[in-house]
């Protein structure tokens, strides 16, 4: 009995583990302009993670509640915004730039409005120009 008991534990334990691996994860990201002189360095929180999803392609073998979940991805559930001021751009360019700030994290349907919603995102991320000088 005990041997089924500690079996089912670490079983509940490694699920739990897979179901909450969407996180609140410091990100550095690296802002400028083209027009403008410098780029600087912003640090925020993002949310990044798995999330238990299930193929809608196969239905299969999983119980009927699943065929109607939708895919699933590790986005924000709060966040806000916070602006930044490029410096060095010339007076004919707005040198603000805003970003999201995640709060909390979830999985859910995911919403293009404010997240990537594709594994891997190819982008810079580093300055091409300099960095602003301390």
């Amino acid at each position: 009995m005990g041997a089924v008991l500690m079996g089912t534990l670490i079983f509940c334990i490694a699920f739990g583990q897979t179901i909450s691996l969407c996180l609140l994860t410091e990100y550095t990201m690296f802002v400028e302009k083209k027009e403008c002189a410098y780029c600087i360095v912003v640090n925020t929180t993002t949310c990044s993670g798995y999330c238990l999803t299930w193929d809608p392609n196969v239905k299969e073998g999983h119980p009927k509640f699943f065929h109607s979940q939708n895919q699933k991805a590790c986005t924000y559930n709060e966040y806000t915004h916070k602006t930044v001021t490029i410096p060095g751009c010339p007076m004919h360019v707005n040198p603000v730039y805003t970003y999201p700030v995640a709060i909390s994290c979830k999985c859910g349907k995911c919403n293009t409005d404010y997240s990537e919603c594709i594994q891997d995102v190819i982008k810079t991320n580093y300055c091409t120009k300099s960095k602003k000088p301390n």
